[in-house]
């Protein structure tokens, strides 16, 4: 493992703007609750500190930044609560959360596991209850309960909640149904979420000049790397791809081109015994798009249809249909990317959690990641290579004195008092990027702008799909998917985003 700074703490569960129980799972379709998805800022799984010994050369950027006092919970410009009886905040979420007014300790969490992070949160949930007169309570309305109270009750001009905590498949049409305050009418101009972002970031929806969603300003370590196997890169000869990408030249001709050294037919029986590639058709979609500068749905106009998308469909084609070098996709095993684990492939879709008990020494080989290589009509200074992801809040219209709503939330939130080292432990992803250089492509990702599209929460697009199936009567050209499909996305944008 490398060098890293000293922590303050090891890992306590923090996705978004509050402290999550990773609770119950299921599916949208059942009614169930699904399960909650984080950025990968800091996994509830990390308990302990990584092995301090050895170090790594040619880190892609600079130190880690240092922390910080915002002094942002010393603000007293809005006014608390002035009723005898202290106002209640209701938080309308999908899953448990913790901590709340509710709550008489820390092991109200059933699975803390940090006790200095935990008192802390406590204790500054006590201090925002005494200086705002304030109750903070959690909601639990589950998944389709949450949309429900959100299509009924702030359209009848009176919300259940004070605040909900929205997935953009139904926060971004409320937002553009009209049903979420703009932050700018509520905070400040010169607030932390307009200027340094410790505590909160706002979402850009394209095409709007205000905003209305935040979350957490954490350090987002939830992108998806290309994970590659070192040794079948260095048998063949190649550069290692990290070293293509600092030097510029980690494209989409040189990954097809890699692809095809490293799929291999060993045996002689026309079928490879070793692929060039294997991942989720899903995560490599987007980040081939962001890599390509590209989107579906990210605004008023479809752009499945756009030049630079159809060149992203055409890839996947390439290396899928034409080189076949990509293990061909089967839509009945979504395991299909764990197999690069027997060493028989040389890039995968690879992620802090997809590494967690994978390492080198249980893979039997090395491991590195880089970003994805960059395509023709992309940029690799400008590219995206993190999708805009987890969970937002908004306050619904009609809430009395969003000002308040918004500030005792935010100083709920900022739990750390702008100490980075607290609001970015960082500790359990390191870990599983093993180096520091690939903790350092890890952490560059997450920093570029993110990428917002909602291609994915349109149910019927399954144009990329098309190039990556092994049946053959389901494969179609790029050009055949988006002409046969875009008018879905355009149905859906009219509907939801047309406002």
């Amino acid at each position: 493992m490398f060098n890293s700074k000293i922590r303050k703490a090891t890992a306590f569960a923090i996705t978004g703007a509050m402290a999550l129980s990773m609770a119950a799972c299921g599916d949208k379709e059942s009614g169930n609750t699904p399960t909650p998805t984080s950025q990968g800022t800091n996994n509830p799984t990390a308990t302990s500190a990584p092995d301090n010994s050895g170090d790594e050369e040619n880190p892609p950027q600079g130190d880690e930044q240092e922390p910080t006092t915002s002094g942002l919970n010393d603000d007293t410009s809005v006014e608390p609560w002035a009723g005898s009886t202290p106002r209640t905040i209701r938080i309308g979420t999908w899953y448990d959360h913790y901590y709340d007014s509710t709550h008489a300790d820390i092991y109200a969490q059933p699975e803390v596991s940090n006790l200095e992070t935990a008192e802390m949160q406590f204790a500054n949930l006590k201090r925002v209850e005494e200086k705002y007169n304030v109750r903070l309570e959690y909601v639990n309305l589950t998944w389709n309960g949450i949309m429900e109270s959100i299509n009924t009750s702030i359209m009848a001009g009176s919300p259940d909640c004070d605040i909900y905590e929205v997935d953009l498949q139904f926060g971004v049409p409320a937002v553009m149904s009209g049903y979420a305050m703009a932050i700018e009418d509520y905070a400040k101009p010169d607030d932390d979420i307009f200027t340094e972002q410790i505590v909160y970031r706002y979402l850009d929806i394209p095409g709007m000049d205000k905003h209305y969603m935040f979350q957490g300003a954490a350090i987002d370590l939830g992108a998806y790397p290309l994970g590659f196997n070192v040794s079948l890169i260095e048998e063949a000869g190649l550069d290692n791809p990290q070293d293509l990408y600092d030097r510029g030249e980690w494209t989409w001709n040189k990954f097809a081109e890699y692809l095809r050294i490293l799929t291999k037919d060993t045996d002689g029986d026309g079928n490879p015994d070793q692929y060039g590639l294997t991942g989720w058709w899903t995560t490599m979609f987007n980040y081939l798009l962001m890599s390509n500068g590209a989107h579906v749905a990210s605004g008023s106009q479809e752009m499945l249809s756009s030049p630079a998308t159809i060149e992203v469909l055409e890839f996947m084609y390439q290396i899928y249909q034409t080189d076949k070098t990509a293990k061909p996709w089967n839509q009945d095993d979504w395991d299909a990317n764990n197999v690069f684990k027997d060493g028989k492939v040389a890039f995968w879709v690879s992620a802090s959690w997809i590494q967690q008990g994978n390492s080198s020494s249980d893979l039997g080989f090395e491991f590195g990641v880089v970003p994805w290589p960059v395509g023709p009509s992309g940029n690799q200074e400008t590219n995206s290579q993190i999708a805009v992801a987890g969970n937002w809040s908004i306050i619904p219209a009609g809430v009395e004195r969003p000002e308040l709503v918004y500030q005792v939330f935010k100083e709920y939130t900022n739990w750390y008092d702008g100490d980075l080292e607290y609001r970015d432990d960082t500790e359990w992803a390191e870990d599983m990027m093993e180096t520091e250089r690939n903790f350092s492509y890890l952490k560059l990702m997450g920093e570029t702008t993110p990428w917002f599209d909602l291609w994915d929460k349109i149910g019927d697009i399954n144009a990329p799909y098309a190039m990556v199936t092994s049946k053959a009567e389901e494969v179609l050209t790029a050009a055949q998917a988006a002409e046969q499909q875009k008018q879905i996305v355009q149905d859906y944008l009219d509907l939801n985003l047309g406002k």
